[in-house]
């Protein structure tokens, strides 16, 4: 079995995600998918001796989802805010918060 991984910009709810699956599910090469709307992305177990990437890419963008090769995680960034090389943060809560505050808000 193969793997490929495809961003899938267009996939952003559920909706999709089961749109996607029953898209990938017509090809019977295809012997398992994991798509998340959260990623934008699916991966996808083939049978390389029955199905290509180019097949399943193009299953997906003729069903309306286009796709392409994700995207590298960035670095974290270097630079830190101001509070985390000030030491110690301290807060107060503001004393009308804390009136109003309990099982019944007085707001």
């Amino acid at each position: 079995m193969e793997e490929l991984i495809l961003a899938v910009p267009g996939m952003w709810a559920d909706h999709h995600v089961l749109a996607v699956r029953d898209l990938l599910r017509e090809d019977d090469a295809v012997t398992s998918t994991t798509a998340s709307a959260l990623e934008g992305a699916v991966r996808v177990e083939y049978d390389a001796s029955r199905t290509d990437p180019q097949r399943i890419t193009a299953l997906l963008t003729k069903g309306g989802y286009a796709c392409g090769q994700p995207e590298q995680a960035a670095d974290p960034p270097t630079d830190k805010p101001a509070w985390a090389t000030a030491g110690v943060r301290v807060t107060t809560t503001n004393a009308l918060d804390l009136a109003m505050s309990g099982d019944h808000r007085k707001y």
